[in-house]
């Protein structure tokens, strides 16, 4: 029996040690704190008065706090204070959406109203986005590793406002090249491919390759990128002919135009690691290599030739290069568009 009278006065503690946490929250103007702590128990039905008036009160003062702050910036009319404004706004809908499971009674009490911020948010969102983009790319394109550290803040930011913005990958792979000065590359492919194809995919010279950056080298375990070589194709050798008829005063020749075409093909993807601040994507590509010649021959007289046949007939039929030559050739246009990807 003692046991049993002790159990009333043990929940009696817990309840006063919780209305007295949650008053010393209020008092410490942790506002969004007393929500976070009170508004689940008050939707699963706990009601008690003191927190529902804390609650009540940390509601209206936060949303006040947070409604003149972002006319205060607005008013500031520069473009910097978008992230800011943008996550007031949120902050205000999480209030809102906090307390929406409330009995209609209690929120009627506390004169709760369902905020629509919608389009103020999406406004913000996307001025705070275009800000956010402009600075890290300012920073990135000085060329400094220090100032690349403080574009991260800024890409960091953006991340918070929208981790789906079509620019945060491509900011956040450019602030990684600035902070390192060799780049590990490696190669993935089913294809045996030929030889001095890997040493001519990564052929870079230093003008090709970002501000900082010193060498790109392949490795069989890469922490930055792999080039992945999903297709890797040569057609074989075709030759098209239209053959036709000249005349001349009288004269006859019977004229054969020739095209040998031959095409090398390799597609695949770039695929950037998890590392430092960016999360993997990959980007596709397709790069070809074409040979064509055009030449001309003649049966017949060759007096009866127009003088742009007699111009084409100069032209001669070449050795067609080989697979492994214009797989090369591919190569060097890959490497290109390695550059040209990691310069962005």
């Amino acid at each position: 029996m003692k046991y049993l009278r002790l159990i009333p006065v043990l929940l009696l503690g817990v309840v006063l040690t919780a209305c007295d946490t949650t008053k010393k929250l209020y008092e410490a103007q942790q506002y969004d704190q007393v929500i976070q702590r009170v508004a689940p128990e008050v939707c699963k039905g706990k009601m008690n008065d003191k927190d529902i008036n804390y609650v009540a009160a940390s509601y209206h003062k936060a949303n006040q706090a947070d409604h003149e702050r972002i006319q205060a910036l607005k008013a500031t009319g520069q473009p910097d204070v978008w992230p800011e404004i943008y996550q007031r706004y949120c902050s205000m809908k999480g209030r809102n959406d906090a307390l929406k499971c409330f009995p209609t009674k209690v929120k009627k009490g506390m004169n709760y109203v369902k905020l629509d911020l919608d389009e103020d948010m999406t406004i913000a969102r996307n001025k705070a986005e275009a800000y956010l983009v402009a600075k890290a790319n300012q920073l990135l394109n000085t060329g400094t590793k220090a100032d690349a550290e403080m574009a991260g803040k800024y890409i960091e930011q953006l991340k918070n406002t929208n981790q789906e913005n079509s620019q945060l990958l491509n900011l956040q792979l450019k602030q990684a090249l600035y902070l390192v000065d060799k780049v590990e590359f490696g190669v993935a492919s089913d294809y045996d491919l030929p030889n001095g194809f890997v040493e001519t995919l990564f052929d870079f010279s230093v003008d090709e390759l970002p501000s900082g950056i010193t060498q790109i080298y392949v490795s069989r375990n890469p922490s930055f990128a792999c080039v992945v070589v999903d297709k890797l194709s040569v057609s074989p050798v075709r030759l098209d002919e239209v053959t036709f008829k000249e005349s001349n005063g009288g004269k006859n020749v019977e004229v054969t135009d020739h095209t040998q075409n031959k095409i090398a093909t390799i597609s695949g993807t770039i695929e950037y690691f998890p590392t430092r601040a960016y999360r993997y994507y990959s980007v596709p590509f397709e790069v070809k290599s074409t040979f064509k010649n055009d030449y001309t021959t003649i049966k017949g007289d060759r007096e009866a030739c127009s003088a742009e046949t007699l111009k084409r007939q100069n032209t001669k039929p070449v050795p067609v290069p080989t697979d492994e030559s214009m797989l090369i050739d591919a190569a060097r246009k890959l490497n290109d568009l390695i550059a040209a990807e990691l310069k962005k």
